[in-house]
C-alpha cells in the first residue's frame, strides 16, 4: 500500500472533522445574560460551556445573605428589591413572563423566571457551577485560553473559539474617599452588602448617594432607624419618576416615536410634568439642577413623603468623618452620634480575569476626564473590543429600560456573527471612530460621572419581538406576546 492511499483519506478525514465540529464558546456567568447566551448558542448549533461562580443561576437577582460563610456575595440586591421595569418589557422574546404575575416583580419572582427559562430550554446541563474563572487570554490563532477552577477539583485550562463575558457591572463596589474614614468607629459598608433595615433599628444612619439604591435604603431606614440622613453629592436631588402612570407601567407609555422622533427638550418637559404631577415637588433649594435626560432616572414614589416626616433628612456631600461619631458636611453643618454610614455610590467595572486593555484601550484614556475614565469601557456596539477578536461583553449597559431583552439581542447578534449570518466588523480604525463618537455623545448628554460611561436608553422589547415574528427561529407566540 503506497503512502497516498494511507495518508490522503486521513487528511481528508481531518478536514471533514474540523468542518463538522461545532465552535466552542465559553460563557462566563449564568445570570440573565449568560442564560440567554447559552440558549442562543444552542439555537445556532454552537457548543456552549457556561462557567458560573455561584451554585445557582440568576446572578444578581438571586438574593444571598451576607454572613460568615459568604462575606463577599456576587449579588447586590437587598430583601425588598423590586425590579424597576415592567414584566411586559422585561421578558425574553420567546418566553413571556406569566400574565398573572405583578407588573413589577419582587426579586424572588425575577429569579424564579430565570429558573423557569433555564428549565424550559434545558440550559442547566451546560453550566459548570461553583467555578471561578482565573484568567482568559488570547492565543496567536485568535482563540482564547481560559483557566478556571471548580470547587473541589483541580485547576483546568481549556481553549475556546469564542468568549462571551456575562458577569455584569454590579460586582465591585466603588467607594468615595472622605477625610477621616479610617478614624470613624461606626459601621461603614457599601450598599452592596446591605440586606435589610432591621440590622439598623434604632440607629442613626447616613446614606451617601441618591440613586435608586440610595433612595430605597434611605426610605427603608427612615421607618426603622432612629434617624436617617441621605447625602446628595451634587447638592440637589435627582428627578424621580413613578413606576405607574394612570395605572399603567411608565415604560408602557414610551413608544419608538417618543424615543427617536420627539426633540429632547419636549421629552424633558414631559418627564418634568409626570414627575411633578405624581411625585410632587422637592423641598426648596433641592430642585434638580440637571434636565431629566442628563442622568439616569430614579424611582421612589414615597421619598418626599418620608422627608416630610422628618425621619429622613437631606444633607449635602460629606467633608469629614470624625472619630467621635460626628460627620461634617460641605455646607459647614454637622450631625452627631452617627452609628453607621452606607455608601450607595455605585460600582467599579472590573474583570479580574482579563487584561484591562481588553475592556478599555489604554491609549484612549487620556482623551477623557479622570472621573469619567475610571469606569470607561471601549467597546464597538457596546460589546466588542476593537483589538481583540472573538470576545464579546453581554449586558454591559446601564439601560434606561429593560436590560434582559437587550442581552438577548446582543447574544443573538454574537452567535449570528460567529455563524457568518451577518457581516464581520469593520476595520479597527473604523471601530475606534464609532466608539469615540458614541462616548462623546454620552459626555455631551449626561453629567460627568463614572456611572454614565455605559449609559443607554434603548427601549428594545418590541424590536426583540419583531425579530421573533420575522427573523430566524421565529416563534408562533410572538404576536400574542405583544398584545398587552
Amino acid at each position: 500500500m503506497d503512502v497516498f492511499t494511507v495518508y490522503i483519506p486521513r487528511f481528508l478525514l481531518c478536514l471533514l472533522k474540523k468542518k463538522m465540529s461545532k465552535p466552542l464558546v465559553a460563557i462566563i456567568g449564568a445570570g440573565a445574560s449568560g442564560l440567554t447566551c447559552i440558549k442562543q448558542c444552542l439555537a445556532d448549533n454552537l457548543e456552549p460551556v457556561c462557567l458560573e461562580a455561584s451554585s445557582n443561576t440568576a446572578g444578581l437577582w438571586r438574593f444571598t445573605e451576607v454572613d460568615e460563610e459568604n462575606k463577599d456575595p456576587h449579588s447586590s440586591i437587598y430583601k425588598s428589591v423590586i425590579i424597576n421595569t415592567s414584566k411586559e418589557m422585561s421578558t425574553f422574546s420567546d418566553f413571556p413572563i406569566p400574565p398573572d404575575w405583578p407588573y413589577f416583580m419582587h426579586n424572588k419572582l425575577v429569579a424564579k423566571y430565570f429558573d423557569m427559562y433555564a428549565e424550559r430550554f434545558q440550559l442547566i446541563p451546560y453550566i459548570k457551577f461553583n467555578t471561578t474563572v482565573l484568567n482568559a487570554s488570547i492565543l496567536p490563532d485568535q482563540r482564547w485560553k481560559v483557566r478556571y477552577v471548580t470547587k473541589g477539583e483541580d485547576e483546568t485550562e481549556r481553549v475556546f473559539d469564542y468568549v462571551m463575558v456575562c458577569t455584569g457591572h454590579h460586582r465591585y463596589p466603588r467607594l468615595p474617599k472622605y477625610k477621616g474614614m479610617d478614624k470613624f468607629k461606626g459601621i461603614q459598608i457599601h450598599s452592596h452588602f446591605y440586606r435589610e433595615p432591621t440590622n439598623f433599628r434604632d440607629k442613626r444612619v447616613v446614606i451617601v448617594g441618591c440613586g435608586n439604591s440610595g433612595m430605597d435604603i434611605s426610605v427603608e431606614l427612615s421607618e426603622n432607624a432612629s434617624q436617617a440622613y441621605i447625602c446628595t453629592r451634587r447638592g440637589t436631588l435627582p428627578w424621580i419618576v413613578p413606576r405607574l402612570v394612570n395605572g399603567k407601567p411608565i415604560d408602557h407609555k414610551f413608544s419608538r416615536f417618543y424615543i427617536t422622533w420627539l426633540p429632547q427638550f419636549i421629552k424633558d418637559h414631559i418627564i418634568k410634568i409626570i414627575s411633578k404631577a405624581t411625585i410632587g415637588l422637592p423641598p426648596p433649594g433641592l430642585e434638580p439642577k440637571d434636565k431629566p435626560s442628563n442622568s439616569h432616572p430614579t424611582m421612589k414614589t414615597n421619598f418626599y413623603e418620608r422627608l416630610s416626616t422628618g425621619t429622613l433628612i437631606v444633607k449635602p456631600d460629606i467633608s469629614q468623618l470624625n472619630e467621635d461619631g460626628s460627620i461634617e458636611f460641605v455646607d459647614g453643618t454637622k450631625v452627631e452620634k452617627i452609628d453607621a454610614v452606607i455608601y450607595a455610590t455605585g460600582y467599579q467595572i472590573e474583570y479580574p480575569f482579563l487584561d484591562r486593555d481588553i475592556v478599555c484601550d489604554q491609549e484612549v484614556l487620556k482623551e477623557f476626564d479622570e472621573e469619567y475614565r475610571e469606569n470607561l469601557v471601549w467597546l464597538y456596539k457596546r460589546m466588542f473590543p476593537p483589538k481583540y477578536p472573538n470576545i464579546a461583553f453581554i449586558g454591559l449597559v446601564q439601560l434606561i429600560g429593560a436590560i434582559f431583552p437587550l442581552s438577548e439581542m446582543q447574544a443573538r447578534y454574537v452567535t449570528s456573527l460567529i455563524k457568518g449570518y451577518i457581516p464581520q466588523h469593520p476595520s479597527i480604525p473604523e471601530m475606534h471612530k464609532e466608539i469615540r463618537k458614541h462616548q462623546k455623545l454620552l459626555q455631551k448628554r449626561y453629567y460627568n460621572a463614572a456611572r454614565h460611561t455605559i449609559q443607554g436608553d434603548y427601549f428594545i422589547e418590541i424590536d426583540s419581538l419583531e425579530y421573533r415574528l420575522l427573523g430566524r427561529q421565529s416563534w408562533d407566540g410572538a404576536a400574542d406576546a405583544i398584545r398587552v
